[in-house]
């Protein structure tokens, strides 16, 4: 089914028939027949019910096979052990939308999870898609449409829902109406079976009453197709995204750098990160930024002006628009003049502008036009705390009429509690969100200004890397699989590897004995260094199995017999390159989001350092630039009191040939380069230390 057909048939459905309805008003069934008349659904509502008869004034029907048509969506709630004989016959019945309510599947244990296995195939064989199991339904509350069994239904408005819990709906739900804020979609995916988070992006899209898009997912069971539902959307919808369950439980005792750094948050962060996400971290902020998205035009720039009648929470909002990479607009002395003639004697016409204890309700809206038709001015947000001279909901209606129509955004911080409650209304359903802290206003501007970067950014979609030696990588690969199964390859074989890839490595081979080792070495030119290859040594400096700077036969022999514990092991022969900026280059098999990379500040310390960042493989151009950009390591590349500048170019271009790589070996788990030496820019970079580990 297309996305199309998915909005078509679970958002628009010609009748729809709740298989286990019950007239008993304490059973979950009856409550969502209740909702489908008393919301407003348009089209038949066929009750299905072995009893047959009559349930709350409609004809019940002993089975879906004899509901009449037109029936395009079927809402499952009965027993678990019931589902997969109703869904087959909601496959026979020609059905392709079915929402399974009822729970007690995976959730439950191995027993539920075959249960759920069978819906699947069910599904399957009948090419029908699937919501649930063990979810609430669906709604659009401007069709109207509402298949759930919650009590309310959110008022009209332009945020979509797609959540994996279906409590969390419920809860939104009741958080919207108490503050006046509307929803257009909700979608309440359960345990994700069929129609997952990446569906569910896709059936808000091109919903005409949506202009923003919220997500809360506990799990992405394939995050590749989250990210290209996403960035299929973001620049036309903003799509805000909060996960739970992103810690990561452990490490392997024996891992890569980058394994040893990435976890499951740094994986879902670079996802984000491509699919042009807006990422907040609790379901307040989720909210507050999704109301400004929904309701305000973007900002041509980050600088905001604060109209207040008091100082304290205008330096706390000072503060919290400094932490969204916010700035203090510089107000001129023309828009000054201006401001004398409509605000109180003694106001700070600065930034901010304080109106002091006194100012009438009309003074709000009047500054804040002004404040608006300054070109200096991006953004306003308008401040109040109540007292006892101005009533407080005038002073809404004042920030209202500030906002209506207004090209720049507008956004209301009233500080207070009980007098508040009619102004949440005013301001909300007037098109200005409201706030009651100054970090949440200062967050929600600070989303607008996010997104409107997101949506102007260059195309981030890689392609792929030439001149790569794909059957040598694949050769050895292979011959390492064989000798020795999955596990880390040796330092050669590693380099070797890379090397086809098209990553400078310096001349080095494997010494056997101590002879060979003075030969390699004389062929390599000295200084050299030597490190030990054993199957059980990953970091050769922890165990004494590095030497570095020899520069004659004799100090390569001393070395040997040390390196290698008196030629129990071999030894790998290396040319030392002249010294450079040291960084990490690496990867990592994610489980939810496939091959990710990671740059950052490389040598002995960096996994204390933890000067990182991670993007997904494979990468472009652009994307490598700007995830250098953000460590010390590429503000460093760039040159540092008197330094001349790295070869950034080159690092580039690593970065694309490492991402190559790991997308073209699914089994290659991990990689570091560790050193990777950067020259001075022209000269290039040298993978110094190589190591890849290889699943079975």
């Amino acid at each position: 089914m297309t996305d199309e057909g998915l909005d078509r048939y679970f958002f628009n459905p010609q009748g729809i028939a709740v298989i286990g309805a019950s007239g008993d008003p304490t059973k979950l069934s009856y409550g969502t027949v209740h909702n489908l008349i008393a919301h407003g659904y348009r089209g038949p509502i066929y009750p299905v019910n072995p009893k047959g008869g009559e349930i709350q004034g409609l004809t019940a029907y002993p089975s879906i096979l004899d509901v009449p048509d037109p029936v395009e969506l079927a809402v499952i709630m009965i027993r678990a052990e019931a589902a997969p004989e109703a869904l087959s016959a909601c496959g026979e019945r020609g059905l392709k939308a079915v929402i399974v309510v009822t729970g007690g599947f995976r959730e439950t244990g191995p027993e539920g999870a075959a249960l759920e296995a069978s819906l699947k195939d069910i599904a399957a064989r009948y090419r029908m898609r699937l919501i649930g199991p063990n979810c609430v339904g669906v709604m659009d509350s401007h069709l109207p449409l509402d298949t759930t069994f919650i009590t309310m239904m959110p008022e009209p408005g332009h945020i979509a829902f797609v959540s994996h819990s279906g409590a969390i709906c419920g809860g939104s739900i009741d958080w919207a109406r108490s503050v006046g804020v509307g929803y257009s979609r909700i979608a309440s995916l359960g345990n994700q079976l069929d129609v997952d988070i990446a569906d569910g992006i896709q059936m808000m899209k091109d919903d005409p009453n949506t202009r923003v898009i919220s997500v809360y997912a506990e799990g992405l069971p394939d995050g590749r197709r989250f990210v290209e539902a996403a960035a299929s959307v973001y620049r036309s919808k903003p799509v805000v995204m909060l996960k739970a369950g992103l810690t990561t439980a452990g490490v392997q005792a024996v891992a890569s750098h980058t394994g040893a750094l990435a976890g499951n948050n740094d994986a879902y962060v670079a996802a984000c990160h491509r699919a042009g996400v807006v990422m907040v971290h609790s379901l307040q902020e989720q909210n507050d930024v999704a109301m400004a998205l929904a309701t305000q035009p973007l900002p041509r720039g980050n600088r905001v002006a604060l109209l207040t009648n008091a100082g304290g929470p205008a330096a706390l909002a000072a503060d919290a628009l400094d932490r969204q990479g916010l700035v203090m607009a510089p107000i001129s002395a023309a828009t000054q003049e201006r401001l004398k003639a409509v605000t109180p004697p003694g106001t700070q016409l600065g930034n901010p502008v304080d109106m002091l204890g006194g100012p009438r309700a009309g003074m709000f809206s009047a500054a804040g036009k002004i404040l608006l038709e300054d070109p200096d001015v991006d953004m306003l947000m308008t401040m109040f705390v109540p007292q006892a001279i101005t009533p407080v909901n005038e002073v809404a209606q004042e920030m209202v009429k500030t906002g209506l129509g207004a090209e720049k955004p507008v956004v209301a911080c009233l500080v207070g509690g009980e007098s508040l409650t009619e102004t949440i209304y005013t301001l909300n359903r007037g098109g200005v969100p409201f706030y009651r802290d100054p970090n949440r206003a200062g967050r929600a501007l600070g989303g607008l200004w996010e997104y409107r970067q997101l949506r102007e950014r260059p195309d981030l979609t890689p392609t792929p890397v030439a001149g790569v030696g794909r059957a040598a990588a694949q050769a050895l690969l292979d011959a390492a699989r064989e000798q020795r199964g999955a596990g880390f390859l040796d330092a050669e074989t590693s380099a070797r590897v890379a090397e086809a890839y098209g990553i400078a490595i310096p001349f080095s081979g494997l010494a056997g004995n101590v002879e060979e080792a003075v030969a390699l070495a004389e062929q390599a030119g000295y200084p050299v260094a030597l490190k030990r290859i054993a199957a059980d040594v990953v970091h050769k400096a922890d165990v004494g199995g590095l030497a570095v700077g020899l520069r004659d036969a004799d100090a390569v022999r001393a070395a040997f017999e040390r390196v290698t514990e008196g030629g129990r092991a071999r030894a790998m022969v290396q040319r030392m390159i002249p010294k450079g900026q040291e960084v990490i280059l690496g990867a990592r098999r994610d489980a939810q989001f496939g091959p990710q990379l990671m740059f950052g500040m490389g040598g002995l310390y960096v996994e204390i350092l933890r000067d990182v960042a991670f993007r997904l493989a494979p990468i472009s151009a652009e994307d490598a630039r700007g995830m250098i950009a953000e460590t010390a390591a590429g503000r460093i590349m760039r040159g540092v009191r008197g330094e001349p500048p790295g070869d950034i170019a080159a690092v580039v271009e690593a970065l694309q040939r490492v991402g190559q790589l790991v997308v073209d070996f699914p089994n290659i788990a991990e990689m570091d380069i560790n050193p990777l030496i950067v020259g001075p820019a022209g000269a290039g970079v040298w993978a110094v230390d190589v190591r890849i580990r290889i699943e079975g």
